[in-house]
């Protein structure tokens, strides 16, 4: 399924209007109110970024499969018949050497290094949620505040 055909289904989330937030150093500073803003704030980010996670995971697949494709043609164009040894590694080498071949193998570098980055953004996002809602959690469970003398 194409990227497309997804977010004409409704399955792309927009980008929150708001600012993405950084957690002070000590979130116990932070009001009732002030910790559920927060805790908002993020959990529409973390949305918001899971799925352009997605959306990465989606195009890094199409970049891999273009790659995949361009390859395969090559050696079929270049092989013709059956060969052995010498020439398949010589025609393996010319394929990697193709100005398509390497095009398509940057461009697949470029959507795994996003990938990853996003991932990396994700992973950063659901631990800020997690302890903001341990602190909401704290309070609610009737926990000592702590007190800085």
């Amino acid at each position: 399924m194409r990227l497309d055909t997804l977010v004409e289904k409704g399955m792309n989330i927009p980008k929150p209007s708001y600012d993405l937030v950084t957690l002070p150093p000590d979130i116990t500073d932070l009001s009732g109110e002030q910790l559920a803003e927060m805790f908002t704030i993020l959990t529409g980010w973390a949305d918001y970024t899971a799925s352009q996670l997605a959306q990465a995971q989606i195009a890094e697949r199409a970049a891999q499969r273009a790659l995949d494709f361009r390859v395969n043609k090559l050696m079929v164009e270049k092989l013709g018949s059956a060969t052995k040894g010498d020439k398949v590694t010589l025609i393996r080498a010319q394929i990697a050497i193709d100005d398509d071949v390497v095009k398509l193998e940057d461009a697949l570098e470029e959507k795994h290094a996003y990938r990853k980055m996003v991932e990396m953004m994700l992973s950063n996002q659901e631990r800020d949620i997690t302890l903001v809602s341990r602190e909401i959690t704290r309070r609610t469970a009737g926990g000592p505040r702590r007190e800085y003398v």
